[in-house]
């Protein structure tokens, strides 16, 4: 009867001992979270000409994990993966900690949807301006007499390089005719918050624009004074800059 008693004892607590497990188990498996998919945050520089091959720089999450990129739905070449730095006083949810470097050939499209994968997980599209005829930002541009000279319509790929940098366009045109120019950053992931100024050559300011009703990124629409020259600066609404700070400055027709 002993023995009885003390076998059913064991038995109480091993099933116990049992049950508890089970339930730690379970427990565990609900607080786990699942595993994040990749995300493509931003892509520098953010666009690329048809017909050509480009080195293209993705930063987001995840991305060290990747095992494939595809544009367009065909795989291009990874030059590179691994952890990257976020610029002091900056978020990686926004900017990203991650990045993939590839190197992809375009076609006669004007836009590319790229896709990061893992094993199992997909990242969002992220969209890629395919364009010819983009000039580059030509320093030292950080006054009225070193400023790089536009003429509409044309498109620039320039970067707020440092902390309180600004850069300088001269843009000519007929007097009286209809200037409009706008920022494109935000939308490819750039951090910069722009804000535009106008000027006229004697340094008296005449427009300004900070963001528009649709995004962050600063549109003007004005008439050119007589004199058909004015000199555009471009800068951060926060003095900041940095090597992640590109943009597309455009001046339409």
């Amino acid at each position: 009867m002993l023995n009885f008693i003390r076998l059913l004892f064991l038995t109480v607590i091993l099933v116990g001992l049992l049950l508890s497990t089970n339930a730690v188990g379970q427990e565990k498996k609900k607080t786990e979270k699942p595993p994040e998919p990749p995300k493509i945050l931003m892509v520098i520089p953010p666009f690329m000409e048809q017909d050509k091959t480009s080195k293209i720089l993705l930063r987001g999450k995840q991305l060290d994990l990747v095992t494939s990129v595809e544009a367009a739905g065909k795989k291009v070449k990874i030059i590179r993966k691994g952890k990257a730095g976020v610029p002091q006083g900056m978020s990686a949810d926004k900017l990203g900690d991650t990045e993939v470097e590839i190197e992809i050939t375009s076609q006669k499209e004007d836009r590319l949807e790229l896709v990061a994968k893992t094993d199992a997980l997909n990242s969002k599209p992220f969209e890629l301006l395919i364009k010819n005829g983009i000039l580059s930002e030509k320093e030292p541009n950080q006054g009225f007499t070193q400023a790089q000279e536009l003429t509409k319509p044309s498109m620039v790929h320039g970067k707020i390089q440092a902390n309180q940098d600004v850069d300088v366009f001269k843009i000519k045109a007929a007097s009286g005719s209809l200037i409009q120019v706008k920022i494109h950053a935000e939308k490819f992931g750039s951090p910069l918050d722009a804000m535009l100024t106008v000027y006229d050559d004697a340094g008296v300011k005449l427009f300004f624009a900070d963001d528009s009703k649709e995004s962050r990124d600063a549109s003007l629409s004005f008439k050119m004074p007589a004199g058909g020259m004015v000199n555009l600066c471009v800068q951060d609404a926060h003095d900041r800059g940095g090597d992640l700070f590109h943009y597309l400055l455009e001046v339409g027709k």
